[in-house]
């Protein structure tokens, strides 16, 4: 997050997908149905099943006049109906829109939002496990559909994939099991059945827990290397996130390969993760554009922090180098790296 009373102009933010024009109304079986007056038992000749001498006789034709007399009276009652309607509109509680329309319009909403935080924020080579629409959805918007599994509704668990995206229907498949598979939050959005949580699958719930210690143990002791560093320097609070490991590895790992090449000058800590569990480590840091360290002219060494850094390899290469406003006059260099942070990438 931006430091405390800033605002960062540049967020990625999501947006809702167009939804698909609706399908016409078909029939369970997906048959045509015939016309009306088969469809009643009534086609047109004798009686199906009946002799012919046992139909009855036709009706006079004064009969058939008076009841054509009175469809026309009711054809015309309708149409006097219709005049008054278009003339006295009914009321809100007759609208088109029913109750269903506002909470179908925020469901769509929320998974707009998690579709454009994965496709933004998640690395594409990670594998991902998830529902039919939400797989569709998340391939439409550009994320690689080869990495994307589909879970069938009779899967027993999710493992094969490094992250699962739990909607409603993956929250009922696995239920309490879901905690198990993939116990730690990335992000979240919406709330209630709509809620949409982006998980980490655990192929190990022991060994996932211990992975998650010694990780946090290597954080903090890399944190506190990086704060001791002579060509670094940082803010109050930018230096207590670095102690307390709450600084993704690799960001770590690239801020000090970029102080052995220029004095680094350390603004803020921060990420986009909506509704992440505590514990999860900060991906992006705000870089002063100048240094009074620096043998160099600020707009010199602005480009040079920012060739080092766009130069870095994978793992330790940012999704994204760019400037950013953090309030008016404030611009900061921002370094940032892709969801879900790295286990063991460095040995303990």
């Amino acid at each position: 997050m931006p430091p405390h009373g800033q605002t960062e102009r540049k967020v990625p933010a999501g947006a809702a997908q167009p939804r698909a024009p609706a399908r016409p109304a078909r029939s369970p079986t997906g048959i045509v149905p015939p016309p009306s007056g088969a469809a009643r038992g009534n086609p047109a000749g004798p009686a199906r099943g009946y002799p012919v001498a046992l139909q009855r006789p036709a009706r006079p034709a004064r009969r058939w006049q008076l009841a054509g007399l009175i469809i026309a009276i009711v054809l015309l009652a309708g149409a006097l109906g219709g005049m008054l309607l278009t003339r006295h509109p009914a009321g809100p509680h007759l609208s088109a829109a029913g109750p269903g329309s506002g909470l179908i319009a925020g469901e769509t909403a929320i998974r707009g939002e998690a579709v454009s935080w994965i496709t933004e924020q998640v690395d594409h080579n990670i594998a991902m496990a998830c529902d039919a629409v939400m797989c569709s959805d998340l391939a439409q918007q550009g994320f690689p559909a080869g990495n994307l599994n589909v879970l069938p509704p009779t899967a027993p668990d999710p493992y094969g994939s490094e992250l699962l995206i739990a909607t409603a229907d993956v929250r009922s498949q696995f239920a309490s099991r879901l905690a198990f598979y993939a116990p730690t939050v990335i992000a979240s959005f919406g709330s209630g059945p709509a809620r949409i949580d982006v998980r980490v699958i655990a192929s190990n719930g022991a060994a996932y827990q211990a992975a998650l210690r010694r990780d946090l143990h290597t954080r903090k002791s890399s944190g506190a290397e990086l704060a001791g560093n002579e060509h670094v320097t940082s803010t109050p609070a930018a230096r207590a996130r670095l102690l307390s490991g709450e600084v993704d590895i690799r960001l770590l790992t690239a801020l000090a390969f970029l102080a052995s090449q220029e004095p680094v000058s350390i603004v803020a800590f921060g990420s986009f993760a909506p509704g992440a569990a505590a514990g999860v480590p900060l991906r992006w840091a705000y870089l002063a554009e100048s240094d009074p360290a620096a043998r160099q002219h600020a707009p010199a060494y602005l480009k040079s922090l920012i060739t080092f850094a766009r130069n870095l390899r994978p793992p330790y290469a940012p999704l994204d180098v760019a400037e950013v406003t953090l309030s008016p006059g404030h611009s900061v260099l921002r370094i940032e790296f892709a969801a879900p942070s790295p286990l063991g990438l460095i040995p303990s």
